[in-house]
C-alpha cells in the first residue's frame, strides 16, 4: 500500500538514519566546510543503500536543516570567495610591481656592462634577475591555486543546494505520481539503473580524490623542507660570491645586491609554501564534495526506484480494476 500524501509529509523515513547528522556534521568541522580526513573510512565503505525499493524516509524536518546548512555553507563560501578576490588582486598588482623592478633591474644590468666591473657582479645581478622573475612566475601560479579554490567552493554549494532540492522533490513524490503518465514507469526505472550505474563512477573518482589529498599533505612537508635547504644553499652561494668580488667596486651595493637576493628567494619559497597548503585545504573540500555527491546519488537512485515502483504499482492497480 502506498503512504497517504500526508503521512508522507509528516514521516518519509528514508533508510539514512545517519545519513543527514553526518553529512551536515562534515561542514562544522574547519572554517572552509572541510575534513581533516584523508581516507575513506571503514564504517562510510560499509554506507551502503540497499535498492530495496521500500518508501523513502524523508522528514519535513531533514529538509529545513538542510536548508538552513545550505543558507550557512553559502554564506561561508560567499565570504571565503571575497577575501580570495582580495588575495587575487593583490598577487596581480604584486605582480605588475615586481615587473617594473625587473625593468630596472634589466637596464642596471646593461649599465653595469659597459663599466669595468668584476664578471662576478654581472652573475649576481644574474641570480637577483633569475629570482625576481621566479616571484613574478610565483605569483601567477598563486593566483591559478585560489581560481582553483573559487571553482570548488561553487562546487561545495552546489552539490548541497542539490541535496535541498532532492528531499523536496522526495517530499512532494506522492504528489507528483498522479501527475506523471503510468506508462513513464519503464522510463523511469531506466533513470534509475542509470543513477545506480552513476554511483560506482563517484565512488572511483572519491578514491582518486583521497589520493590527491595524500599526495598533498606528503607534499607540503617537503615543500618546507626543500625551501629551507634551497636558501642555505644560496646564502652559501651568495657569501662565496661576496668574498670573490671583495673590495672592488661596486663594493657599495654588493651587500645590498645580496640581502635584496635572499629577501626574494625567502617570499618566493613562502609562497609556494602557500600555494601546496592552499592545495591541500581544496583537495579537502573536493574529497568531501565528492562524498556529499555520493551520498545524492545514493539517495536520487533510490527516490527514482521508488517513483517507478509506485508508477507500477498503480499500473498493476489500474489493469487489476479493469
Amino acid at each position: 500500500m502506498f503512504l497517504k500524501c500526508s503521512t508522507l509529509r509528516k514521516s518519509i523515513s528514508f533508510a539514512f538514519a545517519p545519513y543527514f547528522s553526518i553529512c551536515f556534521s562534515w561542514l562544522c568541522l574547519c572554517p572552509h566546510g572541510y575534513t581533516q580526513t584523508t581516507g575513506i573510512s571503514e564504517e562510510r565503505k560499509a554506507d551502503k543503500i540497499k535498492f530495496d525499493e521500500t518508501d523513502i524516509p524523508v522528514k519535513a524536518e531533514d529538509i529545513e536543516q538542510a536548508r538552513i546548512n545550505e543558507e550557512e555553507i553559502k554564506t561561508r563560501v560567499s565570504k571565503s570567495i571575497e577575501e580570495i578576490k582580495s588575495l587575487i588582486a593583490h598577487l596581480e598588482q604584486d605582480a605588475k610591481t615586481t615587473g617594473i623592478y625587473l625593468d630596472k633591474l634589466r637596464q642596471e644590468k646593461k649599465d653595469y656592462q659597459g663599466r669595468d666591473v668584476n664578471p662576478k657582479f654581472l652573475e649576481l645581478l644574474d641570480r637577483e634577475i633569475e629570482v625576481v622573475k621566479e616571484k613574478i612566475d610565483i605569483d601567477h601560479e598563486q593566483i591559478e591555486t585560489y581560481e582553483d579554490r573559487i571553482t570548488v567552493l561553487h562546487d561545495q554549494l552546489k552539490v548541497y543546494a542539490g541535496l535541498v532540492v532532492l528531499l523536496e522533490s522526495i517530499i512532494k513524490l506522492e504528489d507528483s505520481i498522479s501527475t506523471i503518465p503510468y506508462d513513464e514507469a519503464p522510463a523511469i526505472r531506466k533513470e534509475a539503473d542509470v543513477a545506480k550505474s552513476y554511483i560506482i563512477e563517484i565512488q572511483d573518482s572519491i578514491k582518486e580524490k583521497e589520493a590527491v589529498v595524500s599526495f598533498f599533505t606528503n607534499r607540503v612537508n617537503e615543500i618546507k623542507d626543500k625551501a629551507r635547504i634551497d636558501e642555505q644553499n644560496l646564502a652559501r652561494y651568495l657569501k662565496s660570491m661576496k668574498e670573490g668580488i671583495g673590495d672592488e667596486k661596486p663594493a657599495g651595493k654588493l651587500q645590498e645586491k645580496i640581502d635584496s637576493i635572499l629577501r626574494w628567494k625567502k617570499t618566493v619559497n613562502e609562497q609556494r609554501i602557500t600555494i601546496f597548503q592552499t592545495r591541500l585545504e581544496t583537495s579537502r573540500i573536493r574529497y568531501d564534495v565528492g562524498l556529499q555527491a555520493w551520498k545524492n546519488a545514493e539517495l536520487n537512485a533510490a527516490f527514482l526506484a521508488e517513483k517507478a515502483r509506485r508508477l507500477e504499482e498503480r499500473q498493476k492497480e489500474r489493469r487489476f480494476k479493469k
